[in-house]
């Protein structure tokens, strides 16, 4: 199910992985992170890929994923305790 276009549609450029797409406002197709593009776009995108491609876009995106988390001690959750009572 592909959902509608993102509000607030921006390039942050986070992943790396660089796709063409229009965002709302672009005049023509730019360089876009995939995380930056509609929903439509990447799974247009997802679909053209090979299976290597996507298990390459997967490390891909937790690394960039384990650097954000890394950087700003983002962690989704309680971190289990391992001290005993």
């Amino acid at each position: 199910m592909v959902m509608e276009m993102m509000t607030n549609a921006t390039r942050r450029n986070l992943s790396g992985v660089y796709i063409f797409d229009v965002l709302p406002g672009d005049d023509k197709r730019k360089p876009t992170c995939f995380e930056d593009c509609t929903e439509e776009k990447q799974q247009e995108w997802l679909d053209s890929l090979t299976p290597e491609a996507l298990k390459n876009l997967s490390i891909q995106l937790g690394k960039s994923l384990r650097t954000i988390g890394d950087q700003f001690d983002i962690m989704c959750g309680e971190e289990e305790s391992t001290e005993e009572l």
